[in-house]
């Protein structure tokens, strides 16, 4: 019986370290009418041992370690971008990029999601790996 319960800690553990993309990823490239979508998850000792849940307009897309930042295309228009316990509703501009920065805070859940400029998360992505 310990056998089996230790299994399904190591299976836990394992599932919540993995990052990359789900089966509901964006798949739509590059067009002139898209807006590009980079979300970045700072490295920060906080959190660090598992991966964060990000979800467009309600459906999980990718999972984040801490240090990672993965890029994506969508259709212009109003658009939710979420992890657990944070969510941001933006207008998305074809033809644009739009950065987000997922980074800890002093609330209950210890993460937020915002909306930065292209010079802050440039600084960050220096920093960063892309998982695409």
């Amino acid at each position: 019986m310990k056998k089996y319960v230790m299994l399904i800690v190591a299976a836990f553990f394992l599932a919540a370290c993995s990052s990359g993309k789900t089966e509901f990823f964006p798949s739509r490239g590059y067009s002139a009418d898209a807006a590009e979508v980079i979300v970045i998850r700072e490295e920060r000792i906080f959190g660090f041992g598992f991966s964060m849940k990000v979800l467009l307009d309600g459906k999980v897309i990718a999972r984040l370690k801490a240090g990672q930042y993965i890029t994506f295309f969508v259709g212009s228009g109003v658009h939710t971008i979420e992890i657990p316990n944070s969510t941001i509703n933006v207008i998305l501009e074809g033809g644009r990029k739009h950065y987000f920065v997922i980074k800890t805070d002093s609330s209950q859940f210890g993460f937020e999601i915002e909306q930065v400029s292209e010079n802050k998360a440039t600084s960050r992505m220096a920093q960063s790996q892309s998982i695409n």
